[in-house]
């Protein structure tokens, strides 16, 4: 039996446990013992509790970083979480080791996990990466501008700088450990294998090594069975998080809509739902699953996150409610092949009530998604799980020459 450590590091929400678990259960039914170790346990019971998989908190970078532009890259992003003080970096990283210390694990699977990958370096330990197209960025020097769409984005100077600043922090770090040191920011990425779960025309980079890409891997059949609100034959899936600016707006929006309206908002306070509730919109206060949810709908409205490639997978097209970076990254793909559209929140709700019913009432989008679905047939979760667990087993192997 192998230990097998499931690390996640960065970002927010659930999506990452979800992506975990259908990979943790495969290795558990196979004899390993997976162990999550997770930046967010807040529900980590409810999620992993029941079928039995260990979870651990993940040594976190905590300060606020104050007094940077946005960041214009994946470097610059990093800057906010430890790697612009080399002293408070080596700490994490410290932390980071003595935790695999205590566990032992034989394999270590990252996703989105930078800081958790910079301490596992020189440890001699077989190392996976894994995630969406964002947490695995293309190894390249410096490394790739988010607003790719943006003339005025690129900053020559501004990115060679923080390249070799980045670097000499953490080379510091990893000289105080005995570790062998970086000669770029990419080979954070420099592993035993990479397994990007998405499609190659969604990757928020545009398309690289076709090897690299496995497909999306989600917990599908997690939750609830959904119940729809009595009315129309058509039927609207909106998960919406309820700090979203143009948050009534939405729901409003989805109101005015021929059709049947279902809403996942976790968070949302009792007396909310009941104010904005309607005869055709009703809400969840479970999680739904996922695979009847997008089998029974016609659209979905998100944020731009991992319900992306729940919908599209299933021919699905979206209306995204982007709020950060990656998911303005992942809009502007969805855009680009014609599945959907999106909405940047300055624009207000009048803007956002036209682009949702456009989506609802033109037959092209749905008929993208199908061809969309079809172009990407290849990548199934079957397909994933397969090319995840093998690449597992086939480093376990390795290990154990």
């Amino acid at each position: 039996m192998a230990t097998i450590a499931l690390i996640w590091e960065l970002g927010s929400d659930y999506g990452h446990i979800g992506r975990f678990l259908p990979i943790a259960l495969e290795l558990k039914a196979r004899g390993h013992r997976p162990v999550m170790i997770l930046r967010d346990i807040s529900r980590a019971d409810e999620m992993l509790g029941l079928h039995g998989i260990e979870y651990l908190q993940a040594p976190l970078w905590l300060p606020p970083v104050q007094g940077l532009p946005p960041p214009i890259n994946f470097t610059e992003s990093l800057f906010l979480f430890g790697f612009l003080q080399p002293g408070g970096l080596l700490s994490v990283l410290r932390a980071w080791r003595a935790l695999l210390a205590l566990l032992k694990p034989d394999l270590l699977i990252f996703d989105h996990a930078p800081t958790a990958l910079l301490a596992s370096r020189g440890l001699g330990l077989p190392r996976l990466v894994t995630g969406n197209s964002f947490a695995v960025p293309p190894r390249r020097t410096p490394l790739p501008l988010y607003e790719w769409w943006n003339p005025k984005a690129g900053a020559p100077q501004r990115e060679l700088d923080c390249e070799e600043r980045l670097l000499r922090n953490a080379n510091h770090a990893l000289s105080a450990l005995g570790a062998p040191p970086m000669t770029c920011v990419a080979d954070l990425y420099d592993v035993d294998v990479t397994h990007i779960t998405g499609a190659p025309e969604l990757d928020v980079y545009g398309p690289r090594d076709a090897a690299c890409y496995v497909g999306a891997i989600n917990a599908l059949d997690q939750g609830v069975e959904p119940r729809w609100p009595a009315g129309p034959a058509r039927r609207v899936f909106a998960y919406l998080k309820p700090r979203y600016m143009h948050f009534d707006a939405v729901l409003t929006a989805l109101a005015r809509l021929d059709a049947s309206v279902l809403v996942f908002a976790p968070g949302l306070a009792r007396q909310n739902m009941l104010r904005l509730q309607a005869a055709n919109l009703a809400f969840s206060t479970e999680p739904l699953r996922m695979r009847s949810v997008r089998e029974q709908v016609e659209m979905a409205v998100c944020h731009a996150g991992g319900m992306v490639d729940v919908m599209l997978q299933a021919g699905r097209p979206v209306f995204l409610l982007p709020m950060q970076m990656e998911q303005t990254m992942t809009s502007r793909r969805v855009e680009e092949v014609g599945c959907g559209l999106f909405h940047i929140a300055q624009q207000g709700p009048k803007e956002l009530e036209k682009g949702l019913k456009r989506v609802f009432g033109t037959p092209a989008y749905a008929e993208r998604a199908l061809a969309y679905q079809q172009r990407n047939a290849n990548f199934t979760q079957a397909f994933a799980m397969e090319r995840m667990i093998g690449g597992c087993e086939a480093l376990l192997a390795n290990a154990a020459r």
